[in-house]
């Protein structure tokens, strides 16, 4: 029986580690929500951005949180909140991501302009 939780263990570590796996461990630390700070230290990274630049994509507000910021889907509220208290407006152009690392898939970003 030894051998064969050992073998068990050892499928489930080897399936774990797959590119597949490893994706949907992903996704389900994206599904995780912010907690009141982190909302607040994003509402931080955006109004610095708009301060300090005259238009921005989400790579620059990336760049102002700390590498080990959780990645959610939340960033997209966050600059839609933004841009309903009239502090950014969405433009129709996009800039392809230069973000790198795991979250860079190239993917087209809008660009938003400062108010």
């Amino acid at each position: 029986m030894d051998d064969e939780f050992d073998l068990v263990t050892l499928a489930y570590q080897i399936s774990a580690s797959t590119p597949r796996a490893k994706a949907l461990d992903g996704s389900k630390a994206a599904g995780r929500k912010w907690s009141p700070d982190e909302v607040a230290a994003v509402d931080k990274a955006i109004r610095e951005c708009r301060h300090f630049m005259p238009e921005f994509t989400a790579d620059d507000i990336w760049k102002r949180l700390p590498k080990d910021f959780p990645v959610t889907k939340g960033l997209a509220a966050r600059l839609a909140a933004a841009a309903n208290d009239g502090l950014i407006q969405a433009t129709d152009r996009t800039r392809k991501s230069t973000r790198g690392g795991d979250h860079d898939h190239g993917q087209r970003l809008l660009i938003w302009r400062s108010l």
